[in-house]
């Protein structure tokens, strides 16, 4: 049976029978306070497009607030930055301790997976001695402004590598597996393609902490828009892949593993409601 902790999003609404204990709150470099009801997990920079990076919080973190290009961040710089952005974190956090910290991949024209690891590592150490308990995601991202270069965790293969690097190098992080994201990242058109995808996580599935999921739905214009909709949407209507979807969903991640879920959705509760029945449905347990 696959079993998550649910991490309420924005505010949406969750049926009464999910456990609430985390929430997201923003925590990208132009916040500068974090208010949450419940305890958080922090989303952090994520490098989709331009930020003003003039706030009077960030001036503080000179090697944060210069690394950018067309003013997208330029995340894990170097060594100073990772120790930078720890500070950051932990000043944004102020007194009240984050129950998870997520973070995002560098772009693959300034480093490479050894110089992450080796920058990400100071940041760990800086937020372990800070707080102790702190989970670590990381989230596969595709899709930015930024011109250059392309993420460095996008695809599945880059997403298992660096699950290797985590346990060579004995790290806490684990990955935060945004499965639309995944499939964007391999611009995937076929049945098949949609489930060999979800199998492969299987190889790896250990060192997955948290999972995003999302819909996406046609706008007036014909245009698909991401974090609108629900799966029937997403799989434009298409029953029998979602069911296919939904099964493998449950294989991959029924291990026993509590992981965090985030569900991704802004365009409505009626959309949230839709994907977690589905879950549901299909032998997803919410702990």
């Amino acid at each position: 049976m696959a079993i998550f902790e649910m991490v309420k999003y924005h505010t949406q609404s969750y049926p009464t029978d999910i456990p609430l204990r985390i929430e997201e709150c923003a925590a990208h470099l132009d916040i500068t306070s974090v208010d949450a009801d419940l305890r958080y997990s922090l989303h952090t920079e994520y490098s989709y497009g331009k930020r003003k990076l003039d706030s009077d919080l960030l001036s503080a973190f000179p090697a944060v607030m210069a690394a950018h290009k067309d003013g997208v961040p330029q995340l894990w710089k170097d060594e100073l930055w990772a120790m930078e952005f720890a500070r950051f974190v932990i000043s944004l956090a102020r007194d009240a301790v984050p129950a998870v910290v997520e973070v995002h991949p560098p772009f693959a024209d300034y480093t490479d997976f050894d110089l992450f690891v080796r920058n990400y590592r100071i940041f760990e150490e800086i937020l372990i001695e800070k707080y102790p308990d702190i989970v670590l995601l990381i989230e596969n991202r595709c899709g930015s402004v930024y011109k250059g270069g392309r993420f460095l965790v996008s695809k599945t293969q880059e997403v298992e590598q660096l699950c290797n690097l985590i346990v060579q190098n004995n790290l806490r992080l684990k990955i935060a597996y945004d499965v639309p994201q995944i499939y964007t990242a391999h611009n995937v058109k076929k049945q098949n393609q949609f489930i060999e995808l979800l199998q492969k996580a299987q190889d790896f599935r250990e060192q997955i902490g948290g999972v995003h999921l999302w819909g996406k739905r046609k706008s007036e214009t014909g245009r698909k828009v991401a974090h609108c909709g629900d799966l029937t949407s997403y799989f434009e209507g298409d029953l029998e892949l979602k069911a296919l979807f939904l099964e493998q969903f449950n294989k991959t991640f029924d291990d026993d593993i509590c992981r965090k879920m985030v569900l991704e959705v802004n365009s409505g509760n009626d959309d949230l409601t839709s994907i977690i029945t589905d879950l549901r449905a299909n032998g997803v347990r919410f702990v």
